[in-house]
């Protein structure tokens, strides 16, 4: 489980620009970030810059650099989006079969052959990574590494938190 979380994290940090930013209707409280006051009056908390920003800034990117990611993330994503789809659907129909008590041999199959697919997103989602640091100076592949222990620091003190309430409720 702890390695699908870090792989987790990982293929945030790396394809963060493939993701939509949509519009956060929403106001939640984030425990980790307290609720700021400005003149007495609650604020909601900044939202943190999109992540390709933080790359492109943090890492100082050069615009060679900057498509030569773009041209990685577009391949990865090709090579995963039909093991994504297939990864649904399987997950899809054990959640049916577990709903309706069925067989458990073929729930166990499922899952089998769920964990296969991880594993080979898994693999792209590392292999994307090594892409990406080869065309890093040594310096950005520095500050690539803090970034990733950053999000890595981050990402437990979620996953406690998120563990504190469950055992809270």
């Amino acid at each position: 489980m702890n390695k699908y979380l870090l792989t987790g994290l990982l293929a945030i940090s790396v394809l963060a620009q493939t993701a939509l930013a949509l519009p956060n209707t929403e106001t939640k409280v984030n425990p980790i970030q307290p609720q700021r006051v400005e003149n007495g009056v609650p604020k909601p908390p900044k939202k943190p810059a999109p992540p390709e920003n933080e790359f492109k800034s943090r890492l100082n990117l050069t615009q060679e650099q900057l498509d030569k990611a773009k041209a990685l993330r577009i391949a990865s994503q090709e090579k995963m989006k039909p093991l994504m789809e297939e990864l649904r659907q399987k997950q899809a129909e054990r959640n049916r079969l577990e709903n309706f008590d069925s067989d458990d041999t073929k729930i166990q199959q499922l899952n089998n052959e769920i964990r296969t697919l991880r594993k080979q997103i898994h693999e792209i989602i590392m292999q994307n990574e090594r892409d990406f640091i080869q065309i890093l100076t040594p310096e950005q592949q520095s500050e690539f590494n803090k970034m990733r222990e950053e999000r890595k620091k981050m990402f437990e003190k979620r996953r406690e938190m998120k563990r504190k309430q469950q055992t809270n409720h």
